[in-house]
């Protein structure tokens, strides 16, 4: 094999293959990911060399952010593209507080790029006769400039003699382009003409050149950038007002100015160029989405960011002195890069300036939001990740394979001498659940989620069998109570701190065991229930909790009568099969720590702050009447769950809704049992009539759906209808809505302020129509 890469200098299809395969071979990786690309080699000519494939990063939307600018005027949404959590997140959320507040204010103040020879001469004399001389050219200079670009422009010529070293830093203006290919081909010009105008001139002639000395500053943090400018000098100012500071930032203006004197003396103490937060996220995320020269985030994440009291306001400002950026040329003619920077309305000619003013509207808006988030305590609670006293070899891509399937398959399916021969990927699900996103937040760096696979094997007789299966791979319960702390921590210190306090006593502590004990579990009551299950995986050394499941479709049908009550009467068997044996459920130990509804009360700061703020930021959705009758059952919390508290208790689903029901020949099947615990079993009546009935039901309806639950519990056994007949079956529904309005709702609230939930609005509404049903004969 050789040790030359394949197809130099050719941009076609077979000529990328062929390098690709090079590749392949040399490093002995597969490299699946970069087969097919959605970009054209014959298109890549300037771009790159060697070309082989691309690189896909995220792309997110921050925003909206309102500007008042000079070249950018209205309500902007900004691409991102990059895989830092919570960026777009918090960018958001300053551009959210800046917009309630007017807007930002926006200026480009010049645009320059720079190039500096560096010529050498005999002796410091020729060098200072050197540099009078060319002060005196100046007319024949700009003329060498036009006949390499009508659209570069020589501003300036600016130089600094070393000794017999004389550094000549031109300056040009350069239209909507970034710049540095045009003044490199300006100034190699005028150093040609240079050369020939004084080849025999030795009084002035220089013994040697350079294009570049390395004074511009190109692709690096220079002072000198900094103050003379080097690319676009664009700034940017908000007011906001203290309102919205408490409401969106949740904290003071005081506040803000005091973390900022402090930092800055920081900055300061550390040498720091310029003064700021972390515009370079900005610039970053907007550089890789719009095709710019990303080398160049070093000096234009360079900022000066203040802030100040201006009345009783918050006056914020930036300036990017050295933003280095443009709409033509370079990477901005890829398609995707094109496409988005049409998006914005800065693509082509005449976009440059407008492009800069919104890169430095929301680095403003992402400083004021990360302050706000140091401020607070947020900061760390969003960036947080759960320490462990030892490394831990996670899975990863790539790790569900025929080794790590076969001792599970082989157990799952009662025939050790099974033998897996192929794994391979299935056409992807829709999307994972709740559960594992907020694990995957709380830690990114294993595999979670829903993978479909395909898998062959061959039984003890040989017979072969391929079936397509789901590998749910779950995070530890941990992992998702630290998901949920990131996410609230931009719901403000309040209920970070609440959270922080209570949250790892929450029903998501130890999901990661609850589910595979549910799979594990031999009664025909449960098992008819669950899907398919092929094996279980607990590995506490990989922190691996994996359940090898079937493949299940849902039929997308409407949720009927007829299939509410079919649901209802397939939870109930289990629910009668375990009513009023749940202490039973708890000495087996597989359901772990279960909170008794006292402990609602105890909690009672984390729901007040969660319907506090859900009430502040969807006022649409939790209207000050219904944030005060969620407000008024937590405060009587210490009453009615007294009462649930005496009611018998059985095993419930904890997340009975359609998103966690489909149909197998007609007949229910419920997965997601990650929340299992001990509770009422209207409990799981509450949520699936919340989902599924609309704002318009009536207290007919709900009476009929209770009374179908109730007959097939009792239908279990005779124990079973003798615990539904004495229990006050009606009244166990009541106060399992207050339950499941004041945690279960308003934790859904919460979280929809950050991460939007399709189904919640219709919820809700529901929930609340149950609610005003119940208020005439509540306690009855």
């Amino acid at each position: 094999m050789t040790d030359t890469i394949p197809g130099r200098g050719q941009y076609t299809e077979d000529a990328r293959r062929e390098r690709l395969n090079w590749l392949r071979e040399r490093n002995g990786t597969a490299l699946a990911s970069l087969e097919s690309t959605g970009l054209t080699a014959q298109n890549l000519v300037g771009n790159v060399e060697n070309f082989i494939g691309s690189v896909e990063v995220p792309v997110g939307l921050a925003g909206p952010l309102l500007f008042v600018g000079d070249a950018a005027r209205g309500s902007i949404v900004a691409p991102f593209a990059t895989s830092e959590g919570a960026l777009v997140a918090s960018a958001s959320r300053g551009a959210r507080a800046i917009s309630a507040s007017g807007g930002v204010t926006t200026a480009v103040l010049s645009q320059r790029m720079t190039r500096a020879p560096v010529f050498e001469f005999a002796d410091i004399a020729t060098a200072q006769r050197f540099t009078a001389w060319l002060h005196g050219q100046r007319d024949r200079l700009e003329e060498q400039v036009g006949q390499v670009s009508r659209y570069t422009r020589l501003v300036d010529i600016d130089p600094y003699q070393i000794g017999r070293y004389l550094h000549v830093r031109f300056v040009f203006e350069t239209a909507d382009a970034a710049g540095q290919n045009m003044t490199t081909a300006a100034t190699w010009q005028i150093c040609r003409w240079l050369t020939g105008v004084l080849a025999a001139e030795d009084e002035l002639r220089p013994r040697d050149m350079l294009l570049e000395g390395n004074l511009s500053g190109d692709k690096k943090v220079t002072t000198g950038s900094m103050l003379a400018g080097r690319g676009t000098r664009v700034t940017a100012e908000a007011r906001l007002s203290r309102d919205v500071v408490a409401s969106v930032l949740k904290t003071t203006p005081e506040a803000m100015v005091k973390c900022y004197t402090a930092t800055l003396l920081g900055a300061q103490q550390a040498g720091m160029t310029g003064y700021g937060v972390n515009a370079a996220n900005v610039v970053a995320a907007l550089f890789t989405a719009t095709g710019q020269d990303v080398a160049c985030v070093h000096e234009s994440g360079v900022s000066l960011f203040s802030l100040e009291m201006d009345g009783d306001h918050l006056l914020a400002t930036i300036l990017l002195p050295n933003l280095v950026a443009g709409t033509v040329g370079g990477g901005t003619a890829l398609p995707h890069q094109r496409d988005l920077l049409t998006a914005l309305g800065c693509a082509g000619a005449g976009g440059v300036r407008r492009f800069a003013e919104i890169v430095a509207g929301f680095a403003l808006a992402l400083d004021v939001s990360t302050m706000a988030a140091v401020v607070s305590g947020q900061f760390a609670d969003a960036h947080q990740r759960l320490g462990r006293a030892r490394r831990v070899d996670w899975l990863q891509d790539g790790d569900l394979d025929a080794v790590l399937l076969q001792p599970v398959l082989a157990q799952g399916l009662g025939d050790p001498r099974l033998h897996v021969t192929e794994v391979g990927p299935s056409p992807q699900l829709y999307g994972d659940g709740i559960s594992s996103e907020l694990g995957a937040l709380g830690e990114r760096r294993k595999l979670t989620g829903l993978h479909p696979l395909t898998v062959s094997w061959t039984d003890g007789d040989g017979t072969a069998a391929t079936t397509e299966m789901v590998a749910k791979v779950k995070p530890r319960g941990e992992e998702v109570v630290a998901g949920i702390a990131m996410l609230v921590s931009l719901c403000g210190p309040d209920v970070a701190r609440a959270w922080n306090c209570w949250g790892a006593d929450t029903e998501f502590t130890d999901t990661h065991r609850r589910e595979p004990a549910v799979y594990r579990r031999p009664e025909p009551v449960l098992t008819s229930l669950l899907p398919r299950c092929y094996g279980v995986l607990e590995d506490d050394e990989r922190e691996a909790y994996v359940v090898l499941m079937e493949r299940l479709r849902d039929d997308g049908g409407p949720w009927t009568p007829d299939r509410i009550d079919a649901a209802l009467r397939a939870i109930a068997r289990v629910h009668g099969h375990w009513l009023g044996r749940d202490q039973e459920l708890l000495d087996e130990g597989w359901l772990h720590r279960v909170q008794e509804p006292a402990h609602l009360a105890k909690s009672r700061e984390l729901w007040e702050a969660l319907v506090r703020h859900a009430g502040a930021e969807l006022p649409a959705l939790v209207d000050a009447p219904r944030a005060g009758i969620l407000l008024g059952i937590v405060e009587d919390a210490g009453y009615w769950t007294q009462e649930l508290q005496a009611l018998p208790r059985t095993l419930v689903h904890n997340d009975f809704n359609p998103r966690n029901i489909a149909l197998r020949d007609g007949r229910p099947v419920v997965y997601d049992w990650e929340l299992a615990t001990v509770d009422v079993p209207q409990r799981d009546v509450v949520e699936l009539l919340a989902f599924c009935l609309g704002p318009q039901t009536t207290t007919e309806e709900v009476d009929r759906f209770l009374a179908v639950h109730a007959r097939a519990v009792a239908a279990v056994s005779p124990e079973a209808a003798a615990v539904v007949a004495r229990s006050g079956w009606h009244r166990g529904y009541q106060l399992a809505l207050r339950k499941f309005m004041t945690t279960r709702l308003a934790l859904y609230a919460a979280g929809h302020s950050q991460r939007e939930f399709d189904f919640l609005p219709r919820v809700l509404e529901t929930t609340f129509r149950l609610w005003s049903l119940e208020q005439p004969r509540d306690g009855e």
